[in-house]
């Protein structure tokens, strides 16, 4: 009888902040000189919980999808979110390079009015597998973003996103960029 109501009560808790986020959700299309990066969330442009995935993609050096949980902090005009992330990564030039991260990081975003708004993020991972040195990924993007209206939003920003490999060879480098150049995207709010 109380597993029952605790699993009840876990379950209404649950749905109730499910139909908070349901009303937030974002997607986006960003393109930059040799990547593209397609986003969805859930609860992204609210306060409280958040879900995030991400889809960037390299055609010469390889790809990286990775989801995100975190916590958007409003205080007044600054949004602070922490979150962490599981990264899977594929490197193109090798049929052995795909690896699996676990991740932290943090956006901010502060916003001037309605319409203006500035943000920078920061999110490091490490190899989950790696018996000895772990390979990192580094992502770090900054930009400004114009929303005209409460549905449609431009962003224009910079996007530097670095795998490290520990154990360089022939099929792939010390250092691979997916994602070292400005970038222009469109956001929606659903």
């Amino acid at each position: 009888m109380m597993l029952k109501k605790f699993i009840t009560g876990s379950t209404l808790i649950l749905l109730s902040c499910f139909a908070q986020i349901a009303n937030s959700n974002e997607g986006s299309i960003t393109s930059g000189l040799d990547n593209s990066l397609l986003s969805l969330g859930i609860g992204s442009n609210t306060g409280g919980v958040f879900l995030k995935s991400n889809l960037l993609s390299n055609e010469v050096k390889g790809n990286t999808l990775d989801v995100g949980l975190g916590y958007n902090i409003d205080i007044k005009s600054l949004q602070l979110s922490p979150s962490v992330k599981s990264v899977f990564t594929r490197y193109e030039e090798a049929t052995d390079g795909t690896s699996l991260s676990l991740g932290i990081g943090a956006k901010t975003r502060y916003r001037f009015n309605s319409h203006w708004s500035i943000y920078s993020q920061y999110h490091y991972a490490a190899e989950c597998f790696s018996s000895k040195y772990p390979n990192t990924y580094h992502e770090i993007s900054s930009g400004i973003i114009y929303t005209p209206d409460s549905i449609f939003s431009l962003d224009l920003g910079y996007r530097y996103v670095r795998l490290n490999n520990n154990s360089p060879s022939k099929s792939y480098a010390a250092n691979e960029y997916l994602a070292k150049s400005p970038y222009l995207g469109v956001l929606i709010k659903f």
